[in-house]
């Protein structure tokens, strides 16, 4: 439980940071040019598995409350779904087809093919449900701008954590 709140809180005010530092990169509310909370997104889904997703979900609900209050409750809702499943489902899919449960031995190309996959998965499910909702006329432009957007964010996060991981290990090793 512990870990969902933290995931939760962690994302949310993550988001508020990427809201402010990045508010003119942004198409429409959902849809930003670099959006760095999808990083936390794969990360978090990475660490934790469903307790991630879950945390994900919660803070996902809550920033709709809090920032798209002109949108209808259920639109909402599956928005935070969206938000929450597609990096865990792309982790599962990742386990699947042979990428290793412990994440100390995930190559930079693993990683990258992660990033990307879950960057259209993510990009594609938004695009297609804010095109049904009426939140954005233009699904391929939101999609494009999604997808460029959650791959640049999770690129920069989760290759900061990786290059940081392994600088404290050779660090630790010269100790």
């Amino acid at each position: 439980m512990t870990s969902i709140f933290a995931t939760a809180v962690t994302y949310f005010v993550f988001y508020q940071f990427n809201d402010w530092l990045f508010a003119s990169f942004e198409l429409h509310p959902g849809a930003s040019w670099i959006y760095l909370p999808a990083g936390l997104r794969l990360l978090f889904t990475l660490l934790l598995g469903i307790e991630g997703a879950l945390g994900i979900f919660l803070a996902s609900l809550a920033i709709s409350l809090s920032n798209l209050a002109h949108i209808d409750f259920t639109t909402m809702l599956v928005s935070s779904v969206i938000s929450a499943a597609m990096p865990y489902l792309a982790y599962r899919i990742a386990l699947h087809f042979g990428m290793p449960p412990s994440l100390e031995n995930l190559s930079v190309k693993i990683l990258f093919a992660l990033t990307c996959l879950y960057a259209l998965l993510n990009s594609a499910s938004h695009s297609m449900w804010y095109r049904l909702r009426g939140v954005s006329p233009d699904s391929l432009n939101t999609f494009f701008v999604m997808f460029i957007g959650d791959l640049i964010g999770t690129l920069l996060i989760i290759y900061s954590i990786k290059f940081m991981l392994v600088f404290f290990d050779r660090f630790r090793k010269k100790e």
